[in-house]
């Protein structure tokens, strides 16, 4: 049996983040030990320096090397630190992407800390990757992140979707997990979505590839009251 592309397995969504702090080089993630040896990499490399790069924290698929190469073609050069970030958490986004998993957003999460990453992209790397995000806009977040790397604080922006975020039954922000779950979970409770997309993951993940049947996921998510706006990152589609 063929095992899946980690870079493009929806069941395998987001992928494996970023281990620690360090660089994509050429579709190689490479840790780094702290900024001045970044800085001499990115130099050898010819690529653009640190400080005129924009850095994003990642709550999804960005977080993963393999993923943003797969985004960004196998030549892309782009640091990848270690973050801590209070009062964001990474939840689920209500919507079905058009890679065919019910993708990440974020969530506000007041007086919890988490570990992510923030990806630092020159110029024509942010175009692409907003390419890339038809069902987020990026925005300045309105905290700033801690990233030991630099020797502070960061101010980032993040991609905040555009159709709020699944709750739980009691109506609390659910939390990004395994995929596999998630969509079990989904279909186990709506008949109209396993109507749409059968039974299991596998049968969600070949149905997915219908735009149609993704758009009206998003109205089904609504009618069975699982959405609700997160006014920190809501935006207006």
């Amino acid at each position: 049996m063929t095992t899946p592309d980690p870079a493009v397995d929806p069941l395998g969504y987001p992928g494996r983040p970023a281990a620690g702090s360090g660089c994509l080089v050429h579709g190689r993630f490479e840790r780094v030990a702290d900024r001045r040896q970044l800085a001499e990499d990115l130099a050898a490399l010819d690529a653009v320096p640190l400080e005129a790069r924009h850095p994003v924290l990642a709550v999804g698929a960005n977080a993963s090397p393999e993923r943003l190469a797969a985004k960004l073609g196998s030549l892309a050069v782009v640091p990848m630190t270690a973050a801590e970030v209070e009062g964001l958490a990474v939840g689920v986004s209500a919507h079905v992407s058009p890679q065919r998993y019910v993708p990440a957003a974020p969530i506000s999460a007041p007086g919890e800390r988490h570990r992510l990453v923030v990806v630092w992209l020159d110029s024509d790397q942010l175009a692409a990757v907003d390419r890339t995000e038809p069902n987020y806009r990026r925005v300045p977040l309105p905290m700033p992140v801690q990233v030991p790397l630099v020797g502070g604080t960061v101010d980032c922006d993040v991609y905040a979707g555009r159709w709020g975020c699944l709750v739980d039954e009691n109506g609390r922000p659910r939390r990004l997990g395994d995929q596999r779950a998630l969509l079990r979970d989904l279909l186990g409770r709506s008949p109209e979505l396993r109507a749409l997309f059968g039974k299991t993951p596998e049968e969600f993940v070949r149905a997915a590839g219908d735009p149609a049947r993704r758009a009206r996921a998003r109205d089904i998510m609504v009618a069975e009251g699982w959405v609700a706006p997160q006014p920190e990152f809501a935006v207006t589609p």
